[in-house]
């Protein structure tokens, strides 16, 4: 394996959402073995760079699940948002489901009722920007939605139905579901980065917990999922590495690389 693609919530991040010092090393071990690393996450790119920093490599960025990719010097190298009759459609939607959205594009956040302090709790660093009397819509690159598991799932089966040409709808955790573009995934973002360093994607390896890290999954050579898991994507892929909790991806790679 010349890559390796990792999640960051319930997958790399321990259960305080940090990069554990055991994780760290041995990140840092596989680098300097001249395996490349990247992460791939739902989070933007403000929030991954934390964890950029924290493994201390310059690493290529998979942020709000492909809508933005990013070069190791952090430069653009792919974005796709969803334009403004997109947005329009979905928050329509929201709006007469009464459901509670959070929108993003660059350093602006954007909900019709959300407060500033839950915000706070999912993203830091945003313009907050509330749309609720808003006749015109905003151009946004990732929606989310937070609620209970079982309302998170039957939002997917329905908004599927409804906006599956357009979007693409996932489950990232049990609570929260993620609206992308429909040209945009984790995989296709592992796609393009196998084609800019020049590595086969049979060289790849990821690393995964939720819905929206299937598609990186069937794109990769070695698949991996974390016994944390969905059961779906358990049964689905073979490799299973131990809980995120027991830095499950770093005791992996110690035995995989055998580093």
């Amino acid at each position: 394996m010349r890559l390796v693609v990792s999640d960051l919530d319930g997958t790399l991040l321990n259960q305080k959402s940090e990069i554990s010092d055991e994780t760290r090393e041995i990140v840092r071990k596989l680098i300097e073995n001249g395996v490349d690393f990247a992460i791939a996450t739902g989070r933007s790119i403000g929030s991954a760079r934390v964890f950029k920093e924290r493994i201390g490599h310059d690493i290529y960025l998979i942020c709000n699940n492909g809508a933005n990719i990013y070069d190791k010097n952090e430069e653009v190298i792919f974005e796709r948002i969803m334009e403004s009759d997109i947005v329009e459609k979905l928050i329509k939607y929201f709006r007469e489901k009464k459901v509670t959205y959070n929108g993003f594009y660059k350093k602006d956040l954007f909900t019709d009722e959300g407060t500033e302090e839950a915000v706070l709790t999912i993203e830091k660093g945003f313009n907050l920007v509330r749309l609720k009397e808003a006749v015109e819509f905003p151009v946004m690159t990732k929606m989310i939605v937070k609620d209970d598991p079982e309302v998170i799932v039957k939002l997917r089966d329905d908004m599927k139905e409804i906006f599956s040409d357009i979007v693409d709808i996932t489950i990232s955790q049990p609570r929260c579901l993620d609206i992308v573009h429909k040209e945009c995934s984790k995989g296709k973002g592992i796609k393009m980065i196998s084609q800019k360093l020049n590595i086969p994607l049979d060289e790849i390896m990821a690393f995964g917990d939720g819905e929206n890290d299937f598609d990186m999954m069937q794109a990769v050579g070695h698949p991996v999922v974390m016994e944390n898991g969905l059961e779906t994507l358990k049964a689905k892929i073979k490799n299973k590495a131990p809980k995120n909790i027991d830095n499950g991806v770093a005791e992996y790679l110690k035995k995989y690389f055998n580093i």
